[in-house]
């Protein structure tokens, strides 16, 4: 079994819905259609349909599609569609009038070099109706670039008894993300991923060159203030 099939068994311990998340989102959809991108087993997606929007959720793991259509059908929404999905075909989608997309848990960056990801961030671009929104979330790589950062904070769920250990090494122009989910009996599974440390200024300089007119970089769902120590990068383009 692969590593992202076990995970996925363990996502929502892992990675639990966040209250400012989804608030984040929220306040910034401004109609109906809404696209998650690279959405997990949709947490996100599942709370946004309760809400009535109308919901496409992709991700490229067919185990967490397959939750999500789960979760969906047990909260009987019709108005979700979830597809397993590259996220480099994103233009595929029959639904192309959104008007928010949000790719958000560091997603982005697991493309293979800046031009994949300036690619994506153009056809969303074109996915979104006119005054539409993108939200993108990853890590701050600045900060990650300029202290030179080896791990990212454990995450402890004892009473699951599932820990996941995050470390990070710099590798040519890629990042080693080093992996290993630990659960029950002490099963241990590892990963090990190239990821490309996008920084603000280089996000910044795509969402301009894809034509998005304003863009608001924060520190975090909480809208703080984004400077290099912060933890993660949260970026709103507008259409």
């Amino acid at each position: 079994m692969g590593f992202y099939d076990e995970l996925s068994k363990y996502y929502d311990i892992v990675f639990p819905k966040g209250d400012a998340q989804l608030q984040f989102i929220k306040e910034r959809i401004k109609g109906k259609n809404v696209l998650d991108l690279a959405a997990g087993t949709g947490n996100y997606t599942i709370d946004l349909g309760k809400l009535g929007y109308h919901v496409v959720a992709t991700d490229l793991d067919k185990e967490m599609i397959r939750h999500i259509k789960n979760k969906s059908r047990e909260e009987k929404l019709d108005n979700i569609k979830a597809y397993s999905l590259d996220m480099r075909h994103i233009n595929t989608i029959e639904d192309n009038n959104f008007d928010l997309i949000f790719c958000i848990g560091n997603s982005i960056v697991h493309l293979d070099n800046p031009k994949e990801i300036a690619d994506i961030i153009k056809k969303i671009y074109d996915l979104l109706n006119e005054n539409g929104k993108v939200i993108i979330q990853i890590v701050n790589y600045d900060r990650i670039l300029e202290f030179g950062v080896k791990n990212l904070p454990t995450i402890d769920r004892p009473e699951h008894g599932v820990k996941f250990i995050r470390d990070y090494e710099l590798n040519d122009e890629k990042i080693l993300f080093k992996t290993k989910l630990i659960v029950e009996n002490n099963q241990e599974y590892n990963n090990c991923v190239k990821l490309y440390p996008l920084t603000s200024e280089s996000l910044t300089e795509m969402f301009v060159e894809a034509g998005f007119k304003d863009i608001e970089i924060y520190g975090g769902f909480d809208e703080s203030e984004y400077n290099i120590n912060s933890f993660a990068t949260v970026a709103v383009a507008y259409k």
